[in-house]
């Protein structure tokens, strides 16, 4: 009987922090119940016979040599250069890493749609470093310059802090107020961003202060406390004003001024996910949404884990 084996790893979103994290803020961030498997079953055929699904059917495929790790046919290439390189990164941390004399069928499958930005990159490094029983983190460093805070969530199970302290991260369980999980909503807002692209311009301008860091830092713990929705409201915006300051652009807010509440951009900034907070019922915010072209609204408790 061929062995067969699956993996889990959770998607993301970045409440607080985001651009920041990377130089050492505070950032709030939360591990969501949609994200990526790996079923790996043992086959007789010399290949490792990869297979990438999601909601829509399957939109990758690729034959990669169990020797050399390259591939030797897909229908994309830049995808299948990009897992060639996680796959021979797992292997420098695990030499032994497909060595033996069997073959492997890889199923990937996300249980969301992958433009929603939700961790595509992150859940399946986690997923590749499982598979060949190496650290995350390890495998991370190894392929990636960002923050980390993704590879956290991947592997954690609720609301998290996290801070990157002189080279070390620190990850620490955080318990959401009642605001954050009675009065926010998040919607994907249809653009897709290039988080790598945003943050390698970020790190390249310095364009933040160690004010800037501490304030973020402050307001990550006050947002995940805050007891009611006029206060995460202030607070959200003293996020967005300090974050709009050094990126020089309009805080999201303004392209939903009709709306009762306020909004928050989720990562970075233009696109992927938002957070919507307000004071009103569940019926007045998803009409407004619905009014402003969004079909897909979840409520925190809709997004977070489900013990």
């Amino acid at each position: 009987m061929k062995s067969t084996i699956e993996f889990h790893a959770n998607g993301k979103l970045l409440l607080t922090g985001e651009y920041l994290v990377l130089a050492g803020a505070k950032a709030l961030a939360l591990p969501v119940r949609f994200g990526q498997q790996m079923i790996i079953r043992e086959t007789a055929k010399r290949v490792v016979d990869w297979e990438s699904r999601s909601v829509a059917g399957t939109w990758f495929s690729a034959w990669f040599d169990p020797v050399t790790l390259k591939f030797i046919s897909t229908d994309n290439k830049r995808v299948a250069s990009d897992i060639e390189k996680l796959l021979l990164a797992a292997r420098w941390l695990n030499p032994g890493f497909l060595t033996g004399p069997a073959g492997w069928k890889v199923v990937v499958n996300a249980n969301y749609p992958l433009e929603w930005g939700l961790g595509s990159s992150s859940t399946l490094i986690s997923l590749v470093a499982a598979w060949a029983g190496v650290q995350t983190f390890d495998l991370f460093r190894k392929i990636s310059k960002g923050s980390g805070y993704d590879i956290a969530c991947a592997g954690q199970q609720g609301l998290l802090y996290y801070q990157l302290r002189k080279g070390r991260r620190e990850i620490t369980p955080a318990r959401a107020g009642s605001a954050l999980r009675e009065n926010t909503w998040f919607t994907y807002l249809g653009n897709k961003q290039d988080s790598a692209r945003e943050a390698a311009a970020f790190l390249l301008s310095q364009n933040y202060t160690p004010i800037d860091l501490a304030e973020v830092s402050r307001l990550s713990t006050a947002i995940c406390d805050a007891d009611s929705p006029e206060e995460l409201i202030k607070l959200v915006d003293e996020h967005e004003f300090i974050l709009s300051t050094i990126l020089k652009r309009e805080p999201i807010a303004g392209r939903f001024r009709t709306f009762p509440g306020t909004v928050k951009s989720l990562g970075a900034w233009g696109g992927d996910f938002a957070m919507f907070v307000s004071g009103m019922e569940r019926e007045v915010v998803n009409r407004h949404l619905h009014q402003a072209g969004f079909d897909k609204i979840f409520s925190y408790n809709d997004i977070e884990i489900q013990a």
